[in-house]
């Protein structure tokens, strides 16, 4: 069974000894149930056969199932990370131990961590999700890849999951996997990588080149106009500024100067902030800081568009997309990023000016030699986009 919260309090407890409930999502994580008392336990199998069982720390009631769960993940991780028997551990088992050592070495961008902790989570350790709909022929695959041994793990295993996801996520859903074969064969716990070539298979990597026009950018702010802020002003400052979703969404005030009007990020918060580790500074069109400047202070909250719920930021929520994406065809936010871009071009903003106001690396030869820093011309360009926003969105 599948420990949650409400299963626990509902469990019959024993009148004498102890019985215990095991998660069939965590092999190796359960509850201890005795008269008195319920209790959070972890066990595994050591390479002589012997199984050993450890109470986790935070009684039942202290702490969730879910809590408990990530914590036995992480001690299942300490204990059978090893390579001498790594192989026979489960797929869903060994790729949380991957997944929090390589969490720990920091080698992943918080982003894409949270990113490959919900591919794993979801497609191999088999956890149900409101928003991902499996087939029951997926669901059973899921189940069966995550239960086998890492070192067992076929190429069919694999693609029957791969193939009942949609291309986009397969890819990922491979990628991952991919990265951590690579890993376990470098440290001898597997003989092949069995979600090797997954461009190859899911049909190679998809180039989104959608453009919106001028008219379908005014229908879409025009709606998100009428959900109010921080929508809008975080819609807003994305259509100005050719920033990457939660560049915006996560912005704080420290990084917000209003008399200079220019936003400063540091280059933990890019994307391409390990190739260049300089701050990253954007300069903002009057309409663009008249946004910054309506968004009210949240005491004790550094971001400056906040969400609802313990002073986190704002994230455009799923409610909100799905009353807006059907009024423009196939449109995502990481599409204004390609309208600035296309709309610079248009303006005659050169090549080099355009993707480095996108927060693009120039590379090559051109990346080693030119080494202007581009501000002036940078901050022309910005300015000029959004006199031309201006003129498309106020009210004639």
């Amino acid at each position: 069974m599948r420990l949650t919260d409400d299963s626990i309090r509902k469990a019959k407890r024993p009148t004498s000894g102890q019985d215990f409930l095991w998660d069939d999502l965590l092999q190796g994580f359960g509850v201890r149930l005795t008269p008195t008392k319920a209790s959070f336990v972890v066990t595994w199998r050591e390479p002589d056969g012997k199984r050993p069982r450890e109470t986790l720390r935070g009684r039942v009631g202290a702490i969730t199932t879910a809590q408990a769960r990530e914590l036995a993940r992480k001690r299942l991780g300490e204990v059978t990370g090893n390579a001498e028997h790594g192989g026979m551990v489960p797929l869903r088992a060994a790729m949380r131990t991957w997944y929090e050592r390589q969490s720990e070495l920091g080698v992943w961008r918080p982003r894409y961590r949270a990113r490959v902790d919900g591919i794993i989570a979801t497609y191999v350790e088999g956890e149900e999700r409101i928003r991902v709909k499996l087939t029951p022929a997926v669901k059973a695959a899921v189940d069966a890849l995550g239960a086998k041994p890492a070192a067992s793990v076929t190429r069919t295993d694999v693609m029957r999951v791969a193939d009942g996801i949609s291309p986009g996520m397969a890819e990922s859903f491979m990628a991952i996997l991919s990265s951590y074969f690579n890993s376990a064969y470098e440290r001898g716990i597997v003989t092949g990588n069995p979600a090797r070539n997954r461009l190859r298979v899911t049909g190679g990597r998809r180039v989104r080149s959608r453009k919106l026009s001028d008219a379908e950018f005014l229908t879409l702010w025009r709606a998100i106009q009428a959900e109010g802020d921080p929508a809008i002003g975080a819609f807003e400052l994305l259509a100005y500024t050719g920033c990457r979703r939660r560049e915006i969404t996560n912005l704080q005030w420290p990084e917000v100067n209003l008399e200079a009007g220019t936003i400063t990020l540091p280059p933990e918060r890019r994307k391409t902030g390990k190739r260049d580790p300089e701050p990253f500074v954007i300069n903002l069109h009057a309409a663009a800081i008249a946004a910054i400047k309506r968004q009210p202070i949240l005491d004790g909250s550094p971001f400056v568009f906040w969400g609802r719920r313990d002073k986190r930021p704002f994230d455009f929520p799923h409610a909100l997309m799905d009353r807006i994406k059907p009024i423009v065809q196939d449109w995502r936010l990481h599409d204004l990023r390609r309208y600035m871009r296309s709309g610079l071009a248009q303006l005659g903003v050169s090549q080099t000016v355009a993707e480095q106001c996108l927060g693009h690396k120039i590379g090559g030869l051109v990346g080693v030699y030119d080494q202007h820093s581009y501000q002036t011309e940078m901050r022309e360009a910005w300015l000029r986009w959004g006199e031309h926003l201006s003129r498309l969105t106020v009210p004639k």
